[in-house]
């Protein structure tokens, strides 16, 4: 009894903490919240599926379909990422681990805020790792539901052969400036300068 009444008290904190977010969670924090509470998996879901349905725009009457199509999705996502518990510990194949995370890798580019280039580049770690902005890393952590030191221990890998990912705007074999790649990217202007104005992160820094 006295276990029981100290997992809904956990339960409780949780879901209330999801619940003081002003919009409904996406895949994106789903993941990240199952990914923190294993435990609580089914019931995080659950709760933000019922607060997705409960959703309608302002003035506008609750369309079935709509609610569906929206809940359909994120619990794909979200079972994506629970079916992929098989993964390995460390993460060694960033490529692999996007798939498991439930992405495409248009998909998942969009999710992180870069283009196809960079990710390519992410993929075959051919950027150098301490010019990696911790808003990246972060990103990379929270979409994958992994770690931020698994994040980081991945970057710090050698890199990939150039012929298994072709990166479009490095010379091959060659790690690049994070900087750069942005400055070759086909990201927009603005988009260009947020990245540029990130500072780098302090752990991955030589």
């Amino acid at each position: 009894m006295i276990a029981s009444r100290n997992r809904k008290l956990a339960l409780d904190e949780v879901l209330a903490e999801i619940a003081a977010a002003p919009n409904p969670p996406d895949a994106q924090l789903l993941r990240a919240w199952t990914a923190q509470y294993p435990e609580f998996a089914d019931d995080i879901v659950e709760f933000a599926t019922d607060w997705v349905e409960m959703e309608a725009p302002s003035g506008a009457p609750l369309n079935d379909e709509d609610v569906d199509l929206v809940v359909n999705r994120t619990m794909s996502r979200v079972q994506a990422m629970l079916d992929a518990e098989e993964r390995p510990a460390s993460l060694t194949d960033l490529a692999s681990d996007i798939r498991a995370a439930g992405y495409d890798f248009d998909a998942f580019q969009g999710a992180i805020g870069v283009d196809r280039s960079i990710l390519d580049c992410l993929i075959a770690r051919l950027v150098l790792p301490a010019t990696l902005p911790a808003r990246l890393v972060s990103a990379l952590s929270v979409s994958l539901g992994r770690s931020l030191d698994a994040i980081r221990d991945y970057l710090r890998l050698p890199p990939q052969a150039a012929a298994a990912y072709r990166a479009r705007t490095r010379p091959r074999n060659a790690q690049a400036d994070f900087a750069m790649l942005v400055k070759h990217s086909a990201l927009s202007d603005a988009e260009k300068e947020r990245w540029l104005a990130e500072p780098p992160d302090p752990s991955l820094r030589e």
